[in-house]
């Protein structure tokens, strides 16, 4: 006896829905799957790229080899800035240090610390460099920090590193590095002090300075903008 057309429709309808939720499954098991994920939700966890010189577009919270704080980085994208951008290839802190370590010139060419620019060949946002100078910090200081005006110098620190070399030795001179910002983010001064000396920190670490530059509180030398000022 032929059973009820109602239960034959019935069993080929669930039959049908087994065989697309297998198929659903199978299409998306290579990419989540198929009933759970990396968490609870199901979301996969993000991963944490770390970006190279010249990898492209990064966040500005991760340029200039971690220099930029979130504090910075907000600063920097405020109120019109770019959320990413682009760290132009330059060389190690290590290669910088050797190329200072070998310079014999009183007043050297400036190396690149950090460049930063809207895209690749793009418009420059922010740069960094070094170089040896003749100038010492006045007072007596080992470290100087200088407040400047305009994004073509937006600030310098003077840093005094005699590594006797080029004649610097027994001369009765000493050597100092000056470490200077391009900023056409415009983030506040306390933001260039704290990037000036951060560079200069990595930089002298691997020098073999007579004596180790003391570094001052960028508070102290550029405190923070009140809220809403830069």
């Amino acid at each position: 006896m032929m059973e009820p057309t109602g239960e034959i429709v019935l069993r080929n309808f669930r039959l049908t829905l087994g065989r697309l939720a297998a198929l659903a499954c199978t299409s998306v098991i290579a990419v989540t799957g198929c009933g759970g994920g990396d968490d609870a939700s199901g979301s996969p966890k993000p991963t944490a790229a770390k970006p190279t010189a010249g990898a492209g577009l990064v966040p500005v919270a991760q340029a200039c080899g971690g220099l930029f704080d979130e504090a910075i980085a907000k600063e920097a994208r405020e109120p019109n800035g770019p959320s990413k951008v682009y760290p132009v290839k330059t060389k190690s802190t290590d290669e910088v240090a050797k190329a200072l370590d070998q310079e014999s010139a009183r007043r050297s060419t400036p190396e690149d610390l950090c460049t930063l620019t809207d895209k690749a060949d793009g418009k420059e946002l922010l740069a960094i460099t070094v170089a040896w100078t003749p100038h010492s910090p006045p007072s007596g200081r080992s470290v100087h920090y200088t407040t400047t005006v305009g994004p073509e110098d937006a600030g310098r620190l003077l840093v005094a590193c005699d590594v006797g070399s080029g004649g610097a030795e027994g001369s009765g001179e000493d050597r100092s590095l000056e470490f200077a910002m391009r900023d056409y983010f415009t983030v506040s001064d306390h933001s260039h002090a704290k990037l000036l000396i951060a560079s200069a920190k990595q930089i002298t670490s691997k020098l073999d300075c007579r004596e180790a530059p003391e570094y001052p509180d960028p508070k102290v030398v550029a405190p923070p903008p009140k809220r809403g000022l830069r």
